[in-house]
């Protein structure tokens, strides 16, 4: 049976958030197709691929020691492997770093049209119909691939994450990486011991509207410790220095998908609501009532941050 095939992006032994969503998606997706939904995970062994098979139930395992580390030439190359010893019909990929760097190859590799930065795809007449934003997210576009087989990558949040379940059977590809042009030496944190909201589960973000960084400090810091996650922030907030630009969240920050996202005091820029507006719950305070920020806010407060956030601190 043809496959719809993710390709797991791991980390120190760890997989990522985008993995678990694409294996939801790879289930949905080849449902839809008549399909089966697998996994690829390359390393240096079989220890993250037996990791994945808990979420899908046949997993593909490139094991070299030239996959110890990231490549692009290294995951392209044991990516084709795997793609050449089965019917592969489609090819999921985050859209992370890595997976944009080497999704185009795997394209090239198996003669496929890509898709990138999906964040919803339906099934028409047996064909995938991916959705995607475009114009920094003012409109959303639909798209088809003209080749029999297809590759997408997905944005962080599209899918839920799939829950652990069983066991699933790991087969070992055989494959020859050889000729990969770079070496990784070290991977360095971009901010060493910054902390990754990207994870958070409630996030509480504040914008220009906080006036300056003490205020910042005194409103959303202590909010968001009091709620029990993390805080963030405008570009704005960033390029005026109240806080770090790891805690930035927008087009040019973090992706973030918490359950509970605060905005507060935050307009609702395109260029922020392309990185929060996967929140499962959006909570806009704001005295502006033409805001942006409320076309995707499930509740809206209008009314002086400075009043409201008070009042909530006392009532939690």
């Amino acid at each position: 049976m043809a496959k719809i095939l993710v390709i797991a992006e791991h980390r120190d032994g760890k997989l990522s958030d985008g993995t678990l969503e694409l294996c939801k998606a790879a289930k949905t997706i080849a449902s839809a197709m008549g399909c089966e939904p697998a996994a690829a995970c390359f390393g240096k062994d079989d220890s993250i691929a037996k990791e994945v098979a808990k979420y899908i139930p046949t997993v593909f395992c490139v094991a070299d020691a030239a996959l110890e580390k990231y490549t692009s030439d290294g995951y392209a190359q044991a990516a084709k492997a795997v793609i050449d010893s089965q019917d592969v019909k489609g090819v999921l990929i985050a859209q992370s770093y890595d997976g944009v760097d080497f999704a185009a190859k795997v394209a090239m590799a198996m003669g496929a049209g890509i898709v990138s930065n999906c964040n919803k795809v339906a099934v028409e007449g047996g064909a995938p119909v991916f959705t995607r934003n475009t114009y920094n997210g003012k409109i959303q576009e639909q798209k088809k691939v003209k080749t029999d087989k297809f590759v997408a990558t997905f944005e962080k949040g599209a899918y839920e994450m799939e829950a652990a379940g069983g066991a699933g059977a790991v087969t070992a590809v055989s494959a020859s990486i050889s000729n990969v042009r770079t070496k990784v030496k070290e991977v360095i944190a971009t901010m060493a011991g910054a902390v990754d909201i990207s994870q958070a589960k409630i996030i509480v973000s504040g914008g220009r509207g906080l006036k300056d960084g003490d205020k910042y400090k005194d409103v959303i810091i202590p909010l968001a410790k009091k709620l029990g996650g993390e805080y963030g922030a405008s570009r704005p907030v960033v390029d005026s220095g109240w806080t770090e630009a790891a805690r930035q969240v927008g087009q040019s920050g973090k992706t973030v998908t918490p359950d509970l996202y605060m905005a507060i005091g935050i307009s609702g820029a395109i260029q922020h609501v392309a990185g929060m507006k996967g929140s499962k719950c959006i909570v806009a305070i704001n005295k502006d009532p033409e805001a942006p920020i409320f076309n995707i806010a499930a509740y809206g407060i209008v009314a002086d941050l400075f009043e409201v956030v008070p009042q909530l601190m006392e009532n939690l």
